[in-house]
């Protein structure tokens, strides 16, 4: 196929109708009418001769076809996107798109609702999908394009992505309140104890497993779940024992009537980053919801990494969480997310 006989403009139309699923939709995200985006599939499907697109229940579900095009066309696009963009005056409330992130359940609840408020402030047609992830994980959702950024513990990642420390947080105990006391649990009653367990992978164990196998010690695991948001109900309804994210823990205490402890075994702290593919590095939208991103994050966390190191097992519920509490938005942040959507925390350290 010779290019200079294809109008460029089609793949404009194409991505809009992958990512919609409807011609009238797609239609208004590119500024074209109704009839015009009709007109600009019925060419698409001259061009690639395939149907491309076909009715369902659901809207129009793309063929095999343009499910193989489609990574390579955004990926097309996007590169036409940075060429042009130091040429263009950029506005964030210009921005007219939708941003795809991928977010485990912990950051979503530390971030979220943050995020959207800023977005909503700053880029008001900027729109957010929030995507789980695949088994294989966050990098290869941002090699096929489909996602723009992934919020997670960055662990496989290669020359070509970027990352961007976002936040530490650290996994502590939680028990309904007064099961252990202002001490917290001995190692034996923590061995004693019925643990809920959080295995996004799907795996058997975590951190805290390992931690307790190097010293020749197991648990009993009566219950493990894919992520952490239903976890502290387990803990305080179920009479079970957690091991959670410290900013989740906090949320959920006063709430659930939990205690906090340390746990009786040393767990390492885990770094939450911002990763991206290293093709939108220029990309001055891109730039701009980066370090958007990155500003929520400092102030939801202003309290700062040193707080989440506090012994909260041996002070007062008061003294803990002026010590060690997350600040009341990411509180009000995790009761919002309470009912929200099923993302996975695949990228999270298993518990």
């Amino acid at each position: 196929m010779n290019i200079s006989s294809v109008d460029l403009n089609l793949l404009v139309a194409f991505d809009a109708l992958i990512s919609e699923r409807n011609v009238t939709r797609a239609a208004r995200r590119v500024g074209l009418t109704q009839p015009a985006m009709s007109n600009a599939l019925s060419r698409l499907r001259a061009l690639f001769d395939d149907e491309l697109f076909v009715r369902s229940g659901r809207g129009m579900e793309p063929t095999a076809r343009a499910q193989t095009l489609a990574p390579l066309l955004n990926d097309a696009l996007r590169r036409i996107e940075q060429a042009l963009a130091p040429a263009l005056d950029f506005a964030p409330e210009q921005i007219d798109r939708i941003v795809r992130i991928a977010m485990t359940d912990n950051s979503m609840a530390v971030l979220l609702v943050d995020l959207i408020e800023r977005l909503r402030r700053d880029a008001p047609r900027l729109d957010m999908h929030i995507m789980g992830t695949r088994p294989s994980g966050m990098t290869p959702m941002l090699d096929d394009g489909e996602i723009d950024l992934a919020v997670g513990v960055g662990n496989d990642l290669e020359a070509r992505h970027r990352s961007r420390t976002l936040y530490t947080d650290r996994l502590v105990g939680v028990a309904r309140r007064g099961r252990f006391g202002p001490q917290g649990p001995t190692l034996d009653q923590f061995l004693a104890a019925e643990h809920v367990v959080v295995a996004p992978r799907g795996g058997a164990g975590g951190v805290v497993d390992r931690a307790l196998a190097a010293k020749g010690l197991r648990r009993r695991v009566l219950l493990t779940l894919p992520q952490f948001i239903f976890a502290p109900y387990a803990a305080a309804q179920v009479d079970l024992v957690a091991c959670l994210p410290a900013r989740i823990a906090l949320a959920k205490a006063e709430l659930l009537g939990l205690e906090i402890f340390e746990p009786p075994v040393e767990l390492p702290d885990f770094t939450v980053a911002l990763i991206w593919h290293g093709r939108d590095d220029a990309d001055p939208a891109h730039q701009w919801l980066r370090e958007t991103v990155a500003e929520v994050a400092r102030q939801v966390t202003a309290l700062g990494d040193d707080h989440l190191h506090a012994m909260c097992g041996t002070r007062s519920r008061e003294a803990t969480f002026a010590r060690f509490a997350a600040p009341a938005d990411v509180i009000a942040t995790n009761e919002a997310m309470e009912t929200g959507a099923d993302v996975a925390a695949e990228q999270l350290p298993a518990e």
